[in-house]
């Protein structure tokens, strides 16, 4: 009757404060239905809660701001009148001296919360700043990527050319737009030659981004004529670190490619767009070299504070239909489109990181319920103490409560260890981080994560506390004092342990599948075959300045230094080209056919174009198919030849008769246009960019005729001869010493640098996995000791009749056996589901690859039969006079 008297207080004071608020929600007459209805005696608690459920969802659809402070005054009516913080505190000091008295098993506890606190902090901090924080820029919201999308083809192309910048600029000048290409000229004057990041630029990249310069102006419109000025901005960075910081820097002189350029501006400490770049330069742009259809550039705009997506792109469309009109080779069903800058960093990596942080999250349940459990065992060893609470007077909402507040102890302790552990793990995630992963270097722990920490460790309590709180407050005063603490708690208790079992089992399953198809993932990868040999070649990049070499300069330097360099020792192979597999640069070029028919520009193929050297097929290991390859007779003047591989062979010789075929292409670099070529031989398909992309259609073209300023030199090393590399720098330093090489590498150390992202989320799941599996199998072990150790006297009961030890054991490992034969069939549903949300990430291996499901099944099973058959084997070795003895 206290407790009806009690309840019924507590609805009164509860209705008073929300009849108002449904009076001004929905008027008189609904407000005084809803208190009859809510204060009818004849209703069950069920019935009032979802009454209660109903009012509130209404409420705070039609009065979201009353609802608030309704619930704000309810909750603080509840907190007075159902407790008292002073039974708080009360609680969670008993509940710190009875954690204190078993040491063991708080350590257990604590440090299992800890670690799966730990572990999902980490991975939080991650994805917080990848994917939930802004860009660190003022209204990042509005900054925007530009694409071009071909209707007809429907395809979609980050590449834009000048012309379509400017044209952008003028239609709609509320709309910041602005073009950038990367650069990477030589800078000599402060030591060394030395290759710098740089960015050709049309005008107010800053502006676009919402930054001042720290120190002069932005570049201008002003700056990108051809033959103009040579004004540069430089990175904070670089001012401070080869500048020495000098606040006098502005109008001083920085020698690019031998020729000065002034130094106009330096950008402020937080602007590093695109990552990494030290200078940021006009473009100088010269529409009758580069023009319409010259897509060389990418480009990022801001949109103006009213405006949305779709109608900026709406205000840009009669531009579109008037450059496909007066340009229709380039721009036929050419559309502008626009995408959010934040969703296009993230896009390829948002579904891996929700798929981690999802599976770091099942880790942590399986944490809980491990605790969960030994909170249920402990709390079937304190039914004594819980009856003499009881009979003194202690409610059941008391004695849950008492239990709730050691759980808040328990993970608050876990919560502290937790975040020095998640400081260890976000060094090492960013450690372990592929260079595809963006945003890493803002990752760290802050206060967003230090709030995550505090509420995770609530719901965590609220996890694993409730099912032992449940669990006592069931438990009648009789039964507890009968039993003495001997029975283990009532048959419920095993339950609820043996679905928490079940539960951490079909988990553990869940994350095993997703390490293995992961796992076979990686293997297709490295069993891909590349189309070229990788083992013992290295290269570097090599671009040499417009100020001091024309184009016969330039490939008789390369011509030179590849001479060499090959009559090094240890040296098999060399060669150069441009457009290398796993290195950064390409080119594509539309593909005529002169013994065909003409076809519309529009429709004309899309090809890449790669330069090579005579040596380069020999360097790289790569397999000639049909005819020959580039030979050094093959130079300018003399007739254009092309190598094409086998994709394009199928595409475009279809019939089968490639050799001796014309092929033209739109594309020429240092020398003039070339007539048709011819095909002279065609070589096997190189994955060029990821051993799960297919090659395009390819057209290898000498350099000599093409005329290349930049190049990758590509050595092949006999097997066991060390790096040439420095060899190779002594070699150019004698032929000229102002040019410097970067891009130094290992080809292998490339092709792993593609399968980086598989390997690091690989790595992730595997941890996950075994901490889960660890845990799966600790706590199968502990329920089945706990189990046998109650049992005890039974047991000796059952030997003294005679029961053999093999159906003692049986008896034991049907303990942990039953829950984890129905986890396994949970985590087998669990598993589809599982492989559907990694398929974007596999290659290879089907969603549900079956092998792999019975691989990680079998170990599963394995590890459940061990943690089983221990504490079971123990059983059987019980001797009847000392369980009866002790009993």
């Amino acid at each position: 009757m206290d407790r009806q008297r009690r309840a019924r207080r507590i609805y009164r004071a509860m209705l008073a404060a929300f009849p108002p608020t449904f009076r001004r929600a929905f008027g008189r007459d609904m407000a005084e239905v809803f208190c009859a209805r809510l204060s009818d005696e004849g209703r069950t608690a069920v019935q009032r809660g979802r009454i209660w459920a109903e009012a509130m969802a209404d409420v705070a659809v039609h009065a979201p701001r009353e609802w608030v402070r309704a619930v704000g005054q309810g909750t603080r009516v509840l907190l007075r009148e159902g407790t008292t913080m002073e039974g708080w505190i009360q609680d969670l000091r008993i509940g710190i001296r009875g954690l204190a008295r078993r040491p063991g098993f708080t350590g257990a506890a604590a440090g299992t919360l800890a670690l799966g606190i730990g572990a999902v902090v980490a991975l939080f901090s991650v994805v917080d700043s990848v994917l939930l924080t802004p860009l660190p820029y003022p209204d990042s919201d509005r900054l925007v990527v530009v694409w071009k999308v071909n209707q007809e083809r429907g395809s979609r192309g980050s590449s834009v050319d000048h012309p379509d910048v400017r044209a952008w600029q003028e239609a709609h000048p509320d709309f910041l737009v602005a073009g950038y290409a990367g650069t990477r000229p030589t800078l000599t004057g402060l030591g060394d030659p030395e290759v710098v990041e740089g960015v050709r630029v049309t005008n107010g990249l800053l502006e676009v981004f919402g930054v001042s310069p720290a120190l002069g102006r932005d570049l201008t419109a002003a700056d990108d004529v051809p033959d103009g000025p040579r004004p540069v901005v430089v990175s904070w960075s670089f001012w401070q670190g080869r500048l020495g910081a000098n606040p006098d820097v502005l109008g001083t002189s920085l020698t690019l490619g031998g020729q000065p350029w002034e130094i106009v501006g330096v950008a402020p400490r937080s602007f590093d767009f695109p990552d990494d770049v030290d200078l940021w330069l006009p473009r100088r742009h010269d529409v009758e070299g580069c023009g319409h259809g010259c897509n060389i550039m990418n480009a990022v705009g801001r949109l103006p504070a009213d405006a949305t997506l779709e109608s900026v792109v709406a205000r840009l469309r009669p531009v579109d239909a008037r450059l496909a009109e007066e340009h229709p080779d380039s721009h036929r069903d050419v559309v502008i489109d626009l995408q959010s800058m934040h969703e296009y960093l993230v896009e390829d990596v948002e579904a891996a990181m929700w798929i981690l942080l999802a599976a770091v999250s099942m880790v942590l349940l399986i944490a809980c319920a491990n605790v969960a459990n030994l909170m249920m065992v402990r709390g079937s060893e304190r039914t004594g103490e819980m009856a003499v609470r009881a009979a003194l007077g202690a409610g059941r909402v008391r004695l849950g409560r008492q239990l709730l507040a050691e759980a808040l102890v328990l993970a608050g302790a876990a919560a502290a260890v937790g975040l020095v552990l998640a400081a260890w793990g976000v060094s090492v995630l960013s450690s372990m981080a592929p260079s595809e992963l963006p945003r890493m270097g803002e990752v760290g722990l802050d206060g967003r994560t230090v709030l995550f920490t505090v509420a995770l460790a609530g719901a965590v309590a609220v996890v694993f506390g409730m099912l032992p709180a449940r669990q006592a407050v069931r438990t009648s005063l009789m039964a507890s004092l009968g039993s003495a603490g001997r029975t283990g708690g009532r048959r419920g208790g095993g339950r609820s342990r043996g679905l928490l079992l079940a539960g951490e089992v079909a988990l553990s399953l869940t994350l095993l599948l997703g390490a293995g198809l992961l796992f076979r993932t990686l293997q297709e990868m490295r069993s891909v075959d590349l189309g070229f040999d990788a083992a013992h070649v290295e290269r570097f990049r090599l671009s040499t300045p417009d100020s001091r070499y024309d184009t016969e300069g330039a490939l008789a330097l390369f011509d030179d230094l590849e001479r060499r360099i090959g009559a090094l020792p240890g040296v098999a192979a060399v060669g150069h080209g441009f457009g290398m597999p796993f290195a950064s640069g390409s080119i594509s070029t539309s593909t005529s056919f002169p013994d065909r028919p003409p076809v519309d520009p529009a429709d004309q193929p899309d090809t890449v174009l790669r330069t090579a050297s005579p040596g380069l097929l020999d360097a790289l290991g790569m397999r000639l198919v049909a005819g020959r390859w580039i030979e050094a007779s093959d130079r300018h003047g003399e007739t254009p030849v092309a190598v094409i591989n086998e994709t394009a062979a199928r595409t475009y010789f279809p019939e089968g008769d490639a050799i001796g075929r014309p092929i033209e292409l739109s594309v020429s670099w240092g020398f003039a246009e070339e007539p048709p070529r011819r095909v002279v031989g065609v070589v096997a398909d190189v994955r060029t960019r990821s051993p799960t992309l297919p090659d395009e259609p390819t057209v290898y073209v000498p350099n000599a005729q093409l005329g290349a300023d930049v190049a990758f030199v590509t050595i092949r090393r006999a097997p066991g001869a060390p790096s040439v590399i420095p060899a190779a720098r002594e070699v150019l330093a004698a032929l000229d010493p102002e040019i410097a090489i970067t891009s130094v590498e290992q080809v292998a150390d490339a092709v792993a640098r593609a399968g980086a992202p598989t390997r690091f989320y690989l790595t992730l799941l595997s941890i996950f996995s075994a901490l889960a599996l660890l845990l799966a199998a600790v706590g199968l072990y502990g329920v089945v000791a706990f189990a046998v150790s109650r049992r005890a006297r039974e047991i000796g009961i059952r030997r003294a009749l005679g029961a053999r030890s093999r159906d003692v054991t049986g008896m034991a490992m049907r303990q942990g056996l039953g829950p984890a034969a129905a986890g396994v069939g949970l985590g087998l549903v669990g598993a589809w589901f599982t492989s559907r949300a990694l398929e974007s990430m596999l290659f290879g291996v089907p969603p549900y690859d079956l092998p792999t499901l019975a691989a990680v099944t079998a170990l599963l099973l394995a590890v459940v039969a061990l943690a089983t058959a221990l504490p079971a084997r123990r059983a059987s070795r019980i001797a009847p006079a000392e369980a009866l003895r002790d009993e």
